[in-house]
């Protein structure tokens, strides 16, 4: 087996508890704080139970001990994102407190996938991130510029501790690294 592959498989798990945990708290804020019409709601909540079921397939194949292919991860991984920037349009963008999901999204693809691939997801991120800030913030001024900046740079801090605990764990996980990286 490829080390790629054996690395996603040891970050499934993570991936699989972090989307659970995403997808209670969206649901929660959604359904505890709904600044939506019904018709947004609608569709904000279908979108979460959509991420759901997809998490409970992915959940059974790993209760079943069945390796997930690289690629269903990597979309699932890309649909979670897609769907924490869809939630934070309809509520304002900028303004909504949704964009704390894009953390434990972030965190968790980061420990599961190679660097690499963590770096385009964490970019493609942020730039859609900053899109929909600057769009809903009416642009830059006194008092969003540096807010969206700092939650870009907050993005990117989650995505790179993450590559950087990949990396740790990797190495722990190599017969040969263990013995001089405890010494």
């Amino acid at each position: 087996m490829p080390a790629r592959a054996t690395d996603l498989d040891h970050g499934q798990i993570v991936v699989v508890t972090a989307r659970w945990l995403m997808i209670a708290v969206g649901l929660i804020l959604t359904l505890a704080y709904p600044t939506a019409t019904l018709a947004d709601l609608r569709v904000q909540v279908s979108l979460i139970l959509l991420l759901g079921i997809a998490n409970f397939y992915l959940h059974a194949q790993l209760i079943r001990r069945r390796p997930i292919p690289t690629w269903t991860a990597i979309v699932a991984s890309a649909a979670d994102l897609l769907v924490i920037s869809l939630l934070l349009i309809p509520q304002g963008g900028f303004d909504s407190y949704r964009f704390v999901l894009y953390f434990p999204a972030l965190l968790a693809l980061s420990v599961a996938f190679e660097p690499d691939v963590t770096f385009v997801f964490a970019s493609a991120t942020c730039a859609v991130y900053l899109c929909i800030a600057l769009a809903t913030a009416g642009g830059i001024h006194a008092a969003a510029g540096p807010v969206i900046v700092g939650r870009l740079f907050m993005l990117a801090a989650v995505a790179f501790c993450g590559a950087a605990y990949w990396r740790i764990e990797r190495d722990r996980r190599q017969p040969g690294r263990a013995s001089h990286l405890t010494s």
